[in-house]
């Protein structure tokens, strides 16, 4: 999917997807292309996006690759009106996205977030539910240095342990929002966000600070 950063939709030409559905195992493939009228200036930055849907994960997973033409730090994920400067962004069994002020897990609901390994080495995730850690169903994986998303499905109670030995269990130091995996700031980012269906169906933007947005879906 590919973009051009906006400060509107008013620019928005023409819209091609392609839907690809393979049944190799669980996976679907969803990919598209969106293009934006180039900005007038010329000076803001463009996004390639790539989307795929993800099936027999929490409530289905989309991984949303984004490659940009310079160095950006996102500071919010936006998806269906529901923004990570609120809290941890989660998905309950209506199909309803919201924001959690401080919990990081919640019953009958997938939250996703992102937490920074200080040093390199296995991250674990400690529920009674369903984790994922970077894109794999695994309660612990081993992770480089930066950040690294989890996805925490239909939990109670919850306790990350990162590589350092440092225990997270609510929204604070070493938690972001925004659920992206790697260094920030940077030219690519990949965070995974839980659906109900198809991308169609969800509005995603991710923001950043300079205030321009990369409208995903």
């Amino acid at each position: 999917m590919t973009s051009r950063r906006s400060r509107g939709f008013s620019g928005y030409v023409a819209a091609l997807v392609l839907v690809v559905i393979t049944m190799s195992l669980s996976y679907v493939v969803y990919e598209g292309v969106r293009s934006f009228d180039p900005d007038k200036q010329g000076q803001e930055g463009a996004f390639a996006n790539q989307v795929l849907l993800l099936q027999g994960s929490p409530d289905d997973v989309l991984r949303v690759v984004v490659n940009s033409s310079q160095r950006e730090t996102p500071v919010a994920l936006e998806v269906d009106g529901a923004s990570s400067q609120d809290g941890v962004l989660y998905l309950d069994g209506t199909g309803h996205y919201g924001a959690a002020p401080s919990s990081l897990c919640l019953p009958a609901a997938t939250t996703f977030f992102s937490a920074y390994a200080q040093t390199a080495g296995l991250l674990q995730v400690r529920s009674d539910g369903q984790a994922w850690i970077d894109g794999h169903r695994a309660a612990s994986l081993s992770v480089p240095i930066g950040w690294n998303e989890i996805m925490i499905s239909d939990a109670s109670s919850c306790m990350v342990v990162m590589p350092s030995g440092a225990t997270v269990s609510e929204s604070g130091p070493g938690v972001s929002g925004v659920p992206v995996t790697g260094a920030v700031p940077s030219t690519s980012f990949t965070l995974y966000v839980p659906s109900g269906g198809l991308p169609g169906l969800s509005q995603i933007l991710l923001v950043f600070n300079d205030g321009g947005y990369d409208q995903i879906a």
